[in-house]
């Protein structure tokens, strides 16, 4: 029976190995990444042997924009690896890169509005919002042509497993009424959402409120400054995670 499995992965390590885990149990015929469609033909040749670790990351790169070694972060471990799962399972990238390339350009907006905000200790609030707007107007743009892909590759094989971010319950809900079979799980749960998340979900939800987004954007700040600056983008959210899930039993370090 054609079946899709949704495993929701938020941007921490933790994430990153359960996604691993997860697929090698589960072994299915196609895997689905929330990656760049560009990057597709790399990614199997990496994981068909064709490439060693070395020539795989220089192929990316050259298919990346700036900050190159950013958009792959949080599947570090899960590309590392892919050998060991390419050879049974074909490979797809779903997001549009067009898209992907116009969203780098957002997060370097985001990145200036952010130090302009560091140096002149003022919320620009406007630039802010407008900024967040365009960048989800073209979410929901795009959503059309992604998912087209998604259902084509699911109704192609009978086992498929898509690695998502949080758009992976907005998938399952399309899938389902496509007639395909799926399930979902969320992995290194509970997450709670950055500062930027929040931001832009609320932007999606047309939900624009002054004093709360100059308040999620001073955290966001100071999110930066104090964990991102000084560790891998994986390991900053996992940290300010687990601060603000202080109430939760502290959950066992996995190996490297």
């Amino acid at each position: 029976m054609v079946e899709t499995g949704l495993l929701v992965k938020p941007p921490t390590r933790r994430a990153d190995i359960e996604a691993l885990e997860s697929v090698r149990r589960l072994r299915p015929q196609a895997i689905l990444l929330n990656l760049p469609e560009s990057i597709e033909g790399v990614l199997n040749d990496y994981g068909k042997g064709n490439l060693d670790y070395e020539g795989f990351i220089d192929s990316l790169y050259e298919k990346l924009p700036e900050p190159k070694g950013a958009w792959i972060k949080e599947y570090e471990v899960f590309l590392r690896e892919l050998p060991s799962i390419g050879e049974l399972a074909d490979i797809y990238c779903y997001t549009d890169t067009e898209s992907f390339n116009q969203e780098a350009s957002t997060s370097i907006e985001v990145a200036l509005l952010t130090i302009r905000g560091i140096i002149r200790e003022k919320i620009e609030l406007k630039e802010w919002v407008n900024v967040l707007k365009k960048s989800a107007l073209r979410e929901t743009e795009k959503w059309g042509k992604e998912f087209s892909k998604i259902l084509d590759i699911a109704r192609s094989y009978d086992r498929v497993v898509c690695i998502s971010g949080f758009e992976g319950k907005y998938i399952k809900r399309r899938l389902d009424h496509f007639g395909v079979k799926s399930w979902i799980r969320y992995l290194d749960q509970p997450y709670h959402f950055t500062p930027l998340e929040i931001l832009k979900r609320l932007i999606l939800l047309d939900r624009v409120d002054e004093e709360l987004f100059g308040k999620l954007i001073k955290e966001h700040i100071r999110f930066l400054k104090e964990y991102i600056y000084r560790m891998p983008y994986t390991e900053a959210v996992e940290k300010w995670v687990g601060e603000r899930l202080y109430w939760l039993p502290i959950r066992r370090q996995r190996p490297d």
